[in-house]
């Protein structure tokens, strides 16, 4: 019986976090495009406007929205203009689907699963905006870090006093590089929004867990990097977004603890 409802559970999850990741594939796709508007024109815009295809701009009817289904049923295609939809949709949602699944096994159905589950969502969307478009957006970033130092202040991963130093030496280690490096170099190695993120993910583990972030970020980021090189997937000199680096550092060490290394 215990089984069946561990079961039930994972496949809820898996089902509900299809759905946050069609959420998440569309807030990525628009908060870059709505920075210039005000604040009453990104609300309206996230909450209100309907899904369109980015090629004819036809409105898509509620039951091309479900999430994965839709785009296999339509092999990846417009209804209307039959262009190509790209393949970030069900990759963002099959990749929400796994991650969901696996904080509700790792957890379970408790307060600690609910604040993992925030803390995935929030790193998986600011993964995918820094990817596409070099940029880790303050209204993602600083609300993880505020909602770590309150989940801490009851004591959920860290103490409130370790969650406080870690969100203050994340941030400032990556300004001294960033600043050393561009003294040296005359060149900017990274932008402010990883001083955020690293900022966010001390505040959610603690100071001792800046380290092994940092080392799995740089490792992860070296073998994609020269990897992406070697396969001739990028050019060396092109840019390689570090925030995805450090959410993975953040989440393998919301899973495995902070003894890893």
């Amino acid at each position: 019986m215990e089984q069946l409802s561990l079961t039930q559970l994972l496949i809820f999850s898996a089902l509900f976090g299809l759905i946050i990741g069609s959420f998440i594939s569309m807030l990525s796709w628009r908060m870059p495009r709505i920075l210039m508007m005000d604040e009453s024109e990104q609300l309206k815009s996230i909450s209100l406007g309907g899904s369109k295809c980015p090629n004819c701009d036809v409105r898509l009817p509620w039951f091309r929205l479900i999430p994965l289904f839709s785009w296999l049923w339509t092999k990846g295609r417009c209804h209307n203009c039959k262009a190509n939809i790209s393949a970030r949709y069900p990759l963002i949602e099959v990749s929400t689907a796994l991650a969901t699944t696996l904080v509700m096994w790792h957890f379970g159905a408790t307060t600690l699963g609910f604040a993992a589950l925030i803390f995935t969502w929030i790193l998986i969307t600011i993964s995918v905006i820094d990817i596409e478009h070099q940029l880790i957006l303050d209204n993602l970033s600083l609300p993880l870090l505020w909602i770590g130092l309150l989940f801490n202040t009851q004591g959920f991963f860290t103490s409130t006093s370790d969650a406080i130093w870690g969100a203050a030496i994340g941030y400032l280690l990556l300004w001294v590089l960033f600043h050393s490096f561009k003294f040296l170099t005359g060149k900017e190695g990274m932008g402010y929004g990883d001083f955020k993120l690293l900022a966010a993910l001390g505040a959610w583990f603690g100071l001792a867990a800046i380290p092994q972030i940092i080392l799995i970020a740089s490792v992860t980021s070296l073998i994609i990097g020269v990897g992406g090189v070697l396969l001739k997937l990028r050019d060396y000199s092109s840019p390689l977004a570090f925030g995805p680096f450090l959410a993975i550092g953040g989440w393998v060490t919301l899973i495995a603890g902070i003894n890893i290394i």
